[in-house]
Formats: C-alpha cells, structure tokens, sequence
C-alpha cells in the first residue's frame, strides 16, 4: 500500500468526520421507496420489481434512480411512471449536489441521501418481494434505531466478499465479530441517520480507494454506523439461498420470506430466464417478463449491454480488437481477449487462464468505461487513454494493482506506466 496514497485518504476522511452536516429539516419528507437501475441490462429487473411490488398492494412511492438519459429513454419512463414511479437523473441531481464518482454500486447511497423522502426502503433493482413491505416502516426493530439492515451469509477468509480486518482498521474502527450487511434491502430514517449516511456515501464516492478494502456499497454502510457510533437493527434471521446461490431469500423480523434477491440470475428479455426451484411467484414474474418483451421497446435492442452511441464506439472498438496485452504494475505480464458475446479471457503468467465478463458504461462527464465484471459485479473500470491504451485498478485486492491494456499489435512500454 502506497503510504502517501493511505494518508491522503485518511486526511480526507478525517476532514469529512470534522464537517458533517446537521440534517436539512426542511428538504425530506415521507415514506418511499427508492430502486436504482436502468440501461438495457437493469430494465428487465427494474420493470419485474416495480410490477410485483404493485401486485402485491405495495402503494408507497417509488423513485427509480438512473445515470443519465441513456440509461432510462423517454419510451422506458412512459412505460414504468404510471406505477407511481418518478425518474430520477443522477447525473443531473449531481449538477446541485457535486459527488466525485457514480459508476454503479456508489449510486446507492446517491439516490438514498438524495430522495425526496425522508424515510426510504432502498430495493435492488434485481430484488422481488413476496409482500408488501411497507410495514417494515412500522417495525419495533426500525422504530428503536431508525436503521434496519439485512445479514449477508459469513464471508470465507480467502473470499474477496469478505470483510477482513484490515478494512475496519483503514477506518480507525475496532474490529468486531458480527454478521456482515446485505444491502440488497434496507430501510433508513435519515433524520437519525444523516452523520453515518454522509460517511457512507464518501467511502462509496471514493469507491477508486476504498473499494480494495470493501466489497461494494454493503460494507460502507456496515462500517460507516460503526465509525460514527450510530447503532442499527439487524434482522435476527439468517438468509436463504435458491439455486446454488443464484438468489438470495431474506426474512421480516418474524421470519417471514419477504425477498427474493436474484443476484446471480438477473431477469432478461433476449436469452432464456433461469428458472429457480423454490422461487415464489416465479410464473407472474415471467409473465411481467412477457408483456415487456410483447411490447417491443426499440430501447431494448438485441444487445443488453450497448445502449448509447459512446458505448457503441467502445464495444465495436474493443471486438474488433480483441487481444490486449496487459501489464500490472509495470510488468508485461498477460493476454486478455475479449469476444463480442461479453466474455473476456484472462492469461497470465501467475495463472491459468480465467474468464470474465465485461461490459460498456458511461460516467458522468459522459465518457465510455470498459468495464471487467465477475458474476455481473465490477471488478475493475478502465478507461482511455491519449497513447490508445486502457487504463485501471482492480478493485478488492488491497495491493490495487494498476492494469493497463494494449491492442495486441502495440508494443507497451513499462516506463509509461
């Protein structure tokens, strides 16, 4: 870990713990609902999320939070504002309330701080409830701290979805045994919780540091509490898992199924749904599925993942190049090769060959990301450089090593770097 680099941050974190913010009485009101998802891919998710909130009674209202026009086109607003949803432009909303970085997982604790509502349930986009879950609002366990908060299943030591303790100790936070977060839900008063909110969304913000420590958004909040001293409620209910882990069933404080997180088998239009035993209402979402798919969104081309002319270029840029040749920190050390059926291919000379994903976004000055995912979760963000080459971090390796990517016919020069 480069020193210098680890005080800049610790500065940075100590000033924000310095200049925390009373909260804004007159700015929030209400209960609501608050989604974040859009573009190609999120749709068919938010679309099934929205609907089966609807169908089981569920009333609040509900604010979808996107990144920009290209995630959400004025055909996808028509189809999904009359369940009560507004659209909500982050970019946009970040023109009054500047934040450094939403490339995906930041985006979250964005939309929370930033919602009309002064009560939310934030629901992944990928996330079906089996009940109304309004009633969480009225909770003896959400009444007592104003925070209620999910477990996630105990991380394995050698997993990088676990919360090691290093990442307590980059916070100055004693280290506790204790179930780790799953934010796939989650329910905040932000009245009583506006100075570990503010916390919260710093880390993600600063998610090109942090995220090497965090496994994204879920342990900012889990950490951000404790640095401050906020207490939360946890649900005193172990998760579920569907299918080898393809979905993540979470309980009401009874112990009633409440949730079904589909966060390895999202919902798509154009390949065929992974169907899950034991996945309730598995059928009325299939059928949400189907009256999308009849009617016939030319935002929803064949391609999940391309949506805007920027990330077109990228994605056409990137087949027709296919191999790259990586260098780490400085060594020419591997071959990538990427395919148009979003599969990358890793060869290096620590390892054997390893296959990833990868996709296009756009960030908020507007500029295309390439993208490297496991399991549809952001692994590192690349961008272009002037010398043509495409530059990193892989995120969740505390050591961060730089990559960089050179069209195979290129000749990298380690000194650039």
């Amino acid at each position: 870990m480069n020193i210098a680099e680890a005080r800049r941050y610790s500065d940075m974190l100590e000033h924000l713990l310095q200049s925390l913010t009373a909260y804004p009485e007159d700015r929030f009101q209400g209960r609501g609902i608050v989604i974040c998802g859009g573009g190609n891919y999120y749709f068919p998710c938010v679309w099934v999320c929205i609907r089966m909130l609807r169908s089981v009674g569920c009333t609040l209202p509900i604010e979808l939070w996107h990144r920009g026009p290209h995630e959400m086109t004025e055909e996808m607003k028509a189809l999904i504002e009359p369940w009560g949803v507004d659209c909500r432009d982050a970019f946009a909303v970040a023109q009054q309330h500047p934040v450094h970085r939403l490339d995906g997982w930041e985006l979250k604790p964005y939309a929370i701080m930033h919602s009309r509502f002064a009560e939310v349930l934030s629901i992944d986009a990928d996330n079906v409830v089996v009940r109304d879950p309004a009633f969480l609002f009225d909770t003896d366990l959400y009444q007592h701290t104003g925070a209620l908060f999910w477990p996630d299943f105990p991380g394995h030591t050698s997993s990088p979805w676990y919360l090691k303790k290093e990442a307590w100790e980059v916070l100055g936070v004693p280290f506790r045994q204790e179930p780790e977060f799953e934010s796939g839900q989650l329910v905040i008063d932000k009245r009583r919780c506006w100075r570990p909110l503010q916390l919260t969304l710093h880390l993600n913000e600063h998610s090109d540091y942090y995220y090497a420590f965090f496994y994204g958004d879920k342990d900012t909040f889990h950490l951000a509490w404790r640095k401050v001293g906020r207490e939360y409620s946890m649900i005193p209910h172990q998760p579920a898992t569907l299918a080898d882990d393809r979905a993540l069933v979470q309980f009401d404080p009874a112990g009633n199924r409440l949730f079904q997180h589909r966060c390895n088998a999202k919902w798509t239009l154009n390949e065929r749904n992974v169907r899950l035993p034991g996945f309730l209402f598995e059928e009325l979402c299939l059928a949400f599925l189907h009256e999308l798919r009849t009617m016939s969104l030319r935002s929803l081309n064949a391609c999940p993942i391309v949506s805007t002319p920027e990330e077109q270029v990228v994605f056409k840029e990137i087949v027709r190049t296919r191999t790259f040749r990586s260098c780490s920190d400085g060594q020419k050390n591997g071959v990538c090769v990427f395919t148009a059926d979003l599969v990358v291919t890793l060869n290096d000379e620590s390892r054997n060959a390893e296959s990833l994903g990868w996709q296009t976004a756009v960030d908020k000055d507007g500029k295309a990301v390439l993208i490297v995912t496991h399991l549809c979760r952001p692994m590192c963000f690349l961008r272009k450089s002037p010398d043509g080459s495409w530059k990193g971090r892989w995120r969740m390796s505390q050591q961060r090593p730089w990559i960089e990517l050179w069209p195979q016919y290129e000749s990298p020069d380690s000194e650039r770097i």
